[in-house]
């Protein structure tokens, strides 16, 4: 986005919140408040969704209806009469039916019947027939209104002085503040939810499309020789840039031009013939579809693709304000109007409605607990719909999405029907049933309202009957909330997941989708990056592997900037996994991304994958590896093949000790042989057993190579003992070796002590130790490690420059104030 934008967007939602404020304190005849902010928030969404339709003409032909008909009914009716004698007869009657008495017409003017439920009464406006809110609520907002240009189409520019508002920047504000009412979930930005779709979508498209015509795919295929003859057009510009990218330093722009040559030669020598090498090789495969499909492929090919997506069914179970169904449809789109120009012709303007209308309908489903998410996400669809239209007489009823859209908790309900269920017309009864195994009576009306309310089971073979019958979703793809779970404390209970242990939502999402994954299906989400790599979240990273056979997993830190954004602040390091249900057993993944908000637009288009062909760590099973080069397959073997450090420690505390802290520090981790100066809370200290001396592990711990591993291995920011005993180190038997570890420690001390820094205000004081003044004691200790592990010298040089740009550009160990 670009900044101007993003400006926009902030004085939008500061403003939207304001409204929605006065909004909520003015609403009278409604005493329980979420309810109250609930239809306080659906109010303003209604009256959004008609600034567009209004700034369109298509409400009596007047870009200012609803200030004249305020003004109108003020005049005819008196004060406070806009909301109960115009307004809701305009939602309920004029925009909800298709015949319109003319005592309507004349209250109302011409106003178009848009079926759906938007406008239909709500059962918050049933229960409270006195609802009411005063004129003054809605003169503020017809003002606030007023101060934007209202634009149905995105691509229209500003035809004036003020800010543009246009269905794409709504859905950016709404979705911040959907997920500013969400506990445990993030705005997710726009190259977060495309990168995902396009890499889930596009691959499982084709391989349906493989699987019923495989000698058109086979390596020396026709429709390979694009890449071949092609090779640039389908590797990104950012990664072929031939000058540096912003933020790039001059070794970063030469290893960039390196993976540019070799994959243009790949690419050009067809090495590269498999969809799943477009995903590792990180090609523009969207670029390469649409290129197959005008290009490349026969008619009868193109008819097979597009049968495919005609059915091919997408969810996100927690969809929020739906960020990645509307990245999913972006995705869609283009494939539709490629196969439709060339199975009849181009797609006219006039057909678009009919195109999106039957894509949403068709192929885009999403659940979330919280009815205002779902409301956010329809009002969105509808004005994704309304947009294609160019004049009022085009309006026909907007589709009833209450088939792709579903309010309830994807956690709790049945997947499949129970063997003993008699009637599957009748999930009232699967509420019961699942009741019980509660320990809720169904026959006790008040204690089944009570769990029914606070569980809101969602049955999914019911509610997506046709989806049971395809043998499950094709695509799942979304951002599942963070939220600790706590059986005695949570709101709801769950039933039983293998990754309930993990005590997080999250995991338990990603087991339930799953169980509705088709069993060819992929699967893709972004999740913190503690899932792969916390002892903790052992249950699902075990699941996960069993899972997914194939998967890619790309990882990125929170500093210099973060992966989410908007108001809701978000210091979480993240990782994206694109998995596939069957296939080969493959892994790859990156190295952890350190970026700028410069940087940012290159981010995806320079993602590098690697293999990960190293054999699971028995003793310390709990990560997926963070790799960003091959070689480091074989420095982690040769770790692997040495004794944990936990063999060398002392049970009981004596003067053979070694000091650390379990957190801050995020380019370096320090390890002292000398008491902290200062008490913190994350203050720790080991001791080791006599015969090894405690100098030669704080050596080695404030290597690089620990470093490495420590960044390859954990959460990028914490330090646990079972990560850090874990690490593999058989202590030397050459004496020399271990002289000189001594020594090089004793250097490391007297450098640490000398430029350390010593802050005191009042009882608390804080110890600062500039780990990167010493860098070239560290370098000679990798030296001497590279000789135990039995490294190359490629593998050293590796190792002694890893992350150096920002390890070397930040204050590395700023201990936290201490008492």
């Amino acid at each position: 986005m670009k900044k101007t934008q993003e400006q926009v967007i902030r004085r939008f939602y500061k403003q939207f919140e304001q409204e929605r404020y006065h909004f909520l304190a003015a609403l009278s005849g409604i005493e329980e408040s979420r309810e109250r902010e609930h239809y306080a928030s659906l109010l303003l969404y209604r009256l959004l969704f008609l600034a567009f339709l209004q700034q369109r003409g298509f409400l009596a032909g007047n870009p200012r209806y609803l200030f004249e008909q305020f003004q109108q009914t003020q005049e005819h009716y008196g004060p406070d009469t806009f909301y109960r004698h115009f307004l809701l007869p305009l939602f309920h009657e004029g925009l909800s039916k298709a015949q319109h008495t003319p005592e309507l017409l004349v209250r109302l003017g011409s106003v178009p019947f848009l079926g759906g439920n938007f406008f239909a009464p709500h059962a918050i406006e049933q229960r409270y027939p006195t609802l009411h809110l005063p004129d003054q609520s809605f003169q503020r907002l017809f003002a606030f209104f007023d101060t934007y240009e209202w634009q149905l189409d995105p691509s229209t520019s500003a035809s004036g002085t003020k800010d543009v508002i246009n269905p794409d920047i709504l859905g950016h504000i709404l979705e911040q503040y959907v997920n500013q009412q969400q506990m445990g979930a993030y705005y997710t930005h726009d190259d977060v939810t495309s990168y995902i779709a396009r890499y889930t979508l596009l691959p499982y498209l084709l391989q349906k499309v493989a699987q019923q015509a495989p000698e058109s795919f086979s390596p020396s295929s026709p429709h390979w020789q694009l890449l071949r003859t092609q090779p640039e057009r389908y590797i990104y510009a950012e990664l072929g840039c031939q000058t540096e990218l912003p933020g790039e330093t001059a070794q970063e722009y030469t290893q960039r031009q390196a993976r540019y040559t070799h994959l243009l030669h790949a690419l050009k020598v067809g090495e590269i013939h498999t969809f799943d090498a477009c995903i590792t090789h990180n090609l523009d495969i969207q670029l390469f579809v649409l290129d197959l499909l005008t290009v490349s492929f026969p008619l009868q090919l193109v008819r097979t693709f597009y049968a495919e997506l005609c059915q091919v069914s997408i969810l996100d179970p927690t969809c929020g304000s739906g960020a990645f169904l509307f990245a999913a449809l972006n995705v869609l789109e283009p494939l539709y109007e490629a196969c439709l120009c060339r199975l009849s012709g181009p797609v006219a303007v006039q057909q678009k409605y009919d195109l999106l209308k039957s894509i949403i309908t068709r192929n885009l489903y999403g659940v979330d607990l919280m009815e205002e998410a779902i409301e956010i996400c329809t009002l969105r669809f509808f004005l994704k719909l309304l947009a294609q239209l160019q004049g009022v007489e085009g309006i026909e009823p907007l589709p009833a999405l209450q088939q792709n859209l579903h309010v309830g908790n994807a956690l709790v309900g049945y997947v499949h029907a129970p063997a003993t269920y008699p009637n599957p017309q009748a999930p009232r009864e699967l509420d019961y049933a699942l009741a019980a195994t509660y320990g809720v009576n169904p026959a006790d009306d008040e204690a089944f309202a009570r769990w029914r309310a606070s569980h809101q089971p969602l049955h999914w073979w019911a509610t997506f009957p046709e989806i049971q019958q395809q043998g499950g979703f094709s695509i799942i793809l979304g951002n599942p909330p963070y939220v600790e779970y706590e059986a005695r404390k949570f709101a709801y209970r769950l039933p039983r997941y293998e990754t309930a242990a993990c005590a997080n939502l999250y995991p338990c999402i990603i087991e339930r989708s799953v169980q509705l994954l088709a069993p060819d299906g992929r699967q893709s989400m972004i999740l913190p990056l503690a899932a792969f790599a916390t002892r903790n979240m052992l249950p699902f990273l075990r699941g996960f592997k069993r899972w997914f056979p194939t998967s890619w997993l790309s990882f990125y830190h929170f500093r210099p900037a973060m992966l989410f954004g908007g108001h809701k602040i978000a210091s979480i390091p993240t990782a994206i996994y694109l998995a596939r249900a069957s296939g080969p057993e493959r892994r790859f993944s990156t190295h952890i991304r350190k970026w700028s908000t410069e940087q940012r637009p290159a981010l995806f288009p320079t993602l590098v994958y690697s293999p990960v062909t190293v054999n699971t760590d028995a003793a310390n099973p709990h990560y997926y590896p963070k790799f960003g080069h091959a070689s480091e397959n074989a420095i982690l073997a040769k770790l692997l093949r040495q004794e944990t450090i936990e063999r060398y420690l002392s049970p009981q505390p004596n003067q053979n000790c070694m000091y650390y802290r379990s957190a801050g520090g995020l380019y370096w981790k320090v390890f002292i042989n000398f008491p902290w100066p200062y008490h913190t809370t994350s203050n720790k200290y080991c001791s080791f057993q006599a015969p090894y001396h405690r100098d030669v592990f704080v050596a080695l711990l404030n290597s690089s190579l620990f470093w490495w591993y420590y960044t390859v291995t954990f959460d990028t920011f914490n330090l646990k003992d079972y990560m850090l005993f874990g690490f593999r180190f058989t202590y030397p038997q050459d004496s020399q070796a271990v002289e000189a570890l001594c020594q090089l420690c004793a250097d490391l001390m007297q450098d640490y002590r000398h430029n350390a820094l010593h802050r005191r205000r009042g009882q608390t004081g804080s110890y600062t130790v500039y780990a990167k003044k010493a860098k070239p004691i560290i370098d000679d200790i990798d030296a001497l490690l590279a000789q135990h592990y039995g490294m190359t010298e490629e593998e050293l040089t590796f190792i002694r420059s890893y992350d150096l740009k920002y390890r070397l550009g930040s204050e590395e160990q700023e201990l936290l104030p201490s008492r």
